[in-house]
């Protein structure tokens, strides 16, 4: 049941509502009548590829339960698989169900709590509280979602605009009021873990809380949480809005390109490579064309890394999802910033703020990182906007939160389960 997210689709008009759906079953989520386990998926993963003898074995393993499978503790959880099933049958589908399978036997280790943004005392809250006192006051303001000037139209900053809201220049998002609370989260780090009963409660969660909301268009910051709650939520766990779902990304392209931001050539002769993050893979190339036409508009050079666009490698993040291990983590943003410096480019760009924070970790950590760059804060420079560059200070603060307050974690034997936890009202 791969659904094609690369054709927009209206929003669902009427009541709010989500559907109460039954996770244990894997045919919400893959399409075993679609598949015929050819392996291809497999075969032409950035991550396994040519590096994984006997893919149709190894496929069948997959389908045979998550007992037995080499795939389960090696993915990163990089969505290319499902770009490669021309039979739409949602090969990352099945993957998920089946870490929500081992996760729910085995339960969660401990340290994977750090990362996921509604459990006590994860690693993203933790950085918030001690982010400057400027962009403190501005995550005090988004919290406040009963201001009277979120109507008809509001920018949703998760936990991806958050870690960096200095990023919501006006010249970037205009003057549309913007709002953002750690408990609106858009389950995304869930999704891709497979934690498929937590996204479910999420997205019962999500309808509750906004079905008060008077606006009649949510933009997203980020592609992560456009698409969950575009097309993941609605497709696979039930939820419908009523409001028209937007992505940022699209509107800057349309003011870029018209001329309205003059940005035309003010960058010319800068060389850069680009990085897609996991999710525009699903929403189409055409998604992965605007950053690279707003680039060339500006007058970059654009020199692609050996694992681009659908079949990029994931940041790192990802990395962590089979096993939750920090050094896999880390070698995986390695091997990307590896990637990019071989391009030769001045710098590696992103449009994604969670890729732009492990790039900012990585070229702090490695000797070969190229400068990361935000995608927004290209066009601000070539607006002659000033602005303070705050991203390898964050990436040393989250680290500091990681080694200090997160280090004992990191270490702990203990496992749990996501019951365990309960999601904050607000924080």
């Amino acid at each position: 049941m791969c659904i094609d997210f690369s054709k927009d689709k209206s929003s669902q008009e009427g009541k709010w509502k989500v559907k109460k759906l039954k996770v244990a079953e894997l045919d919400n989520f893959f399409a075993f009548e679609k598949c015929d386990s050819c392996g291809e998926c497999l075969l032409r993963c950035p991550e396994f590829g040519s590096n994984l003898p006997g893919a149709k074995k190894a496929f069948q393993d997959l389908l045979d339960g998550w007992e037995s499978s080499e795939i389960l503790s090696r993915c990163n959880s990089c969505m290319s698989c499902n770009v490669s099933c021309d039979k739409g049958a949602n090969p990352y589908g099945l993957i998920l169900y089946r870490w929500h399978q081992r996760n729910a036997s085995k339960g969660y280790p401990l340290r994977a709590s750090l990362v996921m943004p509604l459990e006590p005392e994860n690693v993203w809250q933790r950085v918030l509280r001690k982010l400057p006192p400027d962009e403190w006051a501005t995550l005090e303001e988004w919290k406040n979602i009963e201001r009277a000037s979120i109507r008809n139209i509001a920018l949703f900053a998760g936990c991806n605009l958050q870690i960096f809201p200095y990023l919501a220049h006006p010249s970037i998002v205009g003057d549309i009021p913007i709002f953002g609370r750690p408990d609106l989260c858009c389950g995304e780090v869930y999704y891709r873990v497979g934690a498929l009963g937590r996204v479910e409660k999420i997205a019962q969660r999500l309808v509750e809380i906004y079905s008060e909301f008077p606006i009649k268009q949510l933009v997203f910051y980020c592609q992560a949480g456009y698409n969950m709650l575009k097309n993941i939520l609605p497709t696979y766990f039930g939820a419908s809005f009523p409001f028209r779902i937007t992505y940022l990304g699209d509107e800057l392209y349309q003011k870029v390109m018209s001329g309205e931001l003059d940005v035309k050539d003010k960058l010319a002769g800068l060389k850069v490579t680009l990085h897609d993050p996991c999710h525009s893979k699903v929403l189409g190339r055409n998604f992965q064309s605007k950053p690279r036409e707003i680039l060339e508009h500006m007058g970059c050079r654009v020199i692609e890394m050996e694992h681009n666009r659908s079949y990029a490698r994931c940041c790192g993040l990802g990395n962590g999802a089979a096993r939750f291990n920090p050094i896999d983590i880390t070698l995986g943003c390695a091997k990307r910033l590896l990637e990019a410096k071989k391009t030769g480019a001045d710098r590696l760009i992103t449009y994604c703020n969670t890729c732009f924070l492990l790039f900012s970790i990585g070229s702090e950590l490695t000797p070969f990182g190229v400068e990361p760059y935000h995608l927004n804060e290209l066009i601000l420079e070539a607006l002659g906007e000033k602005y303070e560059r705050r991203n390898l200070a964050r990436g040393r603060l989250m680290l500091k939160e990681l080694a200090l307050g997160g280090f004992p974690t990191v270490l702990s034997p203990k496992r749990f389960q996501l019951d365990d936890f309960h999601s904050p009202a607000q924080q």
